[in-house]
């Protein structure tokens, strides 16, 4: 009965930050269309339901928080130690992650991942940078890490929550690439929350993956993704061994602690 208990408090601690994200999407949506506003982009309502998900979260996230006993002494943001390796763990990861898809061809089988692609080139700089790289990854991170992750944690422990919520991170992406990609970040992101238990950590890494794929691979590198096959594999090696480098890092820097929920 205790095990049927855990797993349904589990589920449901995953599932209703979920629904509070996609209800407010939804609800951006038709508040745009009633007044007439021409939607371009899918970005165009994310950003305000991210948003308005943020604000609905915010206090379940805190209650859940500060009933955590030794893990962090308030909800608000803090000081990130070791600031700058998430950065670029976030941006090394994003780039390993592309180019190593980039490589199979699975963008050709299942095309949906281009459909992506094209909403957030129709979204303009502004949403590009406001929306996906800061508003939207701290939404999901309030959902997935802050808010889900904690749930899963506090029944079934670090591995298996770690699984589980790189799961449901990769199917809320909606195509099988977006989905693959999502998940292998999932449990980079699943492993920062672990070691910081900081909402802020999780948000600065998720805003470098975001941003390391806007900017860096698609701007400054963007040649590299047309390159031969053997620059490709040689980049995305190098960019495998910086994240596994970082995440070392963060592990020998940023010990395990006890997790503990106070009932």
């Amino acid at each position: 009965m205790q095990k049927i208990r855990s797993l349904a408090m589990a589920l449901w601690k995953t599932g209703y930050p979920l629904m509070a994200y996609y209800l407010s999407v939804f609800s951006a949506e038709v508040i745009f269309r009633t007044m007439g506003w021409e939607i371009k982009s899918s970005i165009q309502t994310i950003f305000p339901g991210a948003l308005l998900t943020l604000a609905i979260l915010w206090f379940p996230y805190k209650k859940d928080w500060i009933y955590r006993q030794g893990i962090i002494k308030k909800p608000g943001p803090s000081p990130v130690p070791h600031w700058e390796y998430l950065i670029i763990l976030g941006i090394a990861a994003s780039i390993a992650g592309n180019l190593v898809l980039g490589m199979t061809p699975l963008a050709q089988w299942f095309p949906g991942v281009e459909e992506a692609a094209e909403q957030i080139d129709a979204s303009g700089f502004f949403l590009q940078l406001a929306g996906i790289c800061l508003v939207i990854p701290a939404a999901e991170e309030m959902v997935f890490r802050g808010i889900g992750y904690g749930g899963l944690r506090d029944e079934m422990g670090a591995v298996p929550a770690c699984i589980v919520s790189s799961l449901f991170f990769g199917v809320f992406h909606g195509n099988l690439v977006q989905g693959i990609y999502a998940g292998f970040l999932g449990m980079i992101l699943a492993f920062v929350m672990e070691r910081y238990r900081s909402l802020t950590a999780v948000w600065l890494v998720h805003a470098a993956m975001n941003a390391g794929s806007l900017y860096v691979l698609q701007g400054i590198l963007a040649d590299m993704m047309n390159a031969n096959l053997a620059v490709r594999a040689l980049a995305a090696l190098i960019s495998l061994a910086v994240t596994a480098a970082v995440l070392r890092f963060i592990g020998r820097k940023m010990p395990a602690k006890p997790w503990k929920f106070m009932e």
